[in-house]
């Protein structure tokens, strides 16, 4: 469920007793950034303060286009895109830190080139850029686990690709094995031929996801990781390319 505008303007401290205008900034943020809405138009922020029984500004649309304008020595509030309103971008971001809005982290290609999952899942996307973002902030134990964990889901997948995932599954339970007994069997599966670099460095790879897990007293560190990118780098780029997404319909 949407946020509420009551709900949001509670969230700001001493909201009431600020002027006509402060509020129109948190308006169109509130438009903007909570609703979704692509870019704010005067009546909306006329709406508002209907809504709220507020005093309004007295003209609105005057003050947003006062204050879309670049005059020396005055930082523009808003940027008026096709007729609508959006905040400006430091001015955005002040409303953001008072609101405690997480920074958005975006992920680069430091660790291994986010293009190869592409033409994947959303799932494996969203594995994928937690890995590269926390070797990005430097959160390298954080970085060996999400690895871990991208490849135990390609390993499967790889069977479940094949038709074959009954070979990873527990007969009893139907579980599938835990990632040793995975990489036990995608190495020895003959139906695919993978490099021998790709099958030796799963083991590494494990081991370094495992560490980062299971051992309170390891702490990975940038040299940790960094040995193993290039080894990282073939084994999901094979992974990727025997599964082949773009022709697999689950």
């Amino acid at each position: 469920m949407s946020m509420t505008l009551e709900v949001f303007v509670n969230q700001i401290n001493d909201f009431d007793s600020l002027s006509a205008s402060q509020k129109i900034d948190y308006f169109v943020y509130f438009h903007t950034s909570i609703m979704g809405n692509e870019g704010c138009s005067p009546k909306e922020i006329e709406n508002y303060f209907d809504q709220l029984k507020t005093s309004k500004y007295s003209n609105i649309p005057q003050y947003l286009k006062n204050n879309s304008k670049k005059v020396r020595g005055k930082l523009t509030k808003f940027v008026l895109q096709k007729g609508l309103y959006h905040l400006e971008r430091t001015k955005k971001i002040g409303i953001d830190e008072l609101m405690n809005v997480p920074k958005l982290i975006v992920p680069t290609n430091s660790y291994f080139p986010l293009e190869l999952f592409d033409n994947t899942r959303d799932y494996l996307k969203t594995i994928a850029k937690q890995a590269a973002s926390c070797y990005d902030q430097g959160l390298y134990d954080a970085c060996s686990v999400m690895t871990r964990k991208l490849l135990e889901v390609l390993i499967i997948e790889s069977f479940e690709r094949f038709k074959i995932s009954s070979k990873i599954k527990n007969g009893s339970s139907g579980h599938f094995y835990f990632l040793s007994d995975l990489i036990d069997h995608f190495r020895a599966e003959t139906i695919w031929n993978i490099s021998r670099n790709a099958k030796d460095s799963l083991t590494s790879l494990k081991k370094m996801g495992d560490m980062s897990a299971h051992n309170r007293r390891y702490s990975a560190k940038k040299p940790d990781v960094d040995k193993l990118k290039d080894d990282l780098r073939i084994v999901l780029e094979e992974l990727v390319h025997l599964i082949d997404y773009p022709n697999w319909k689950k």
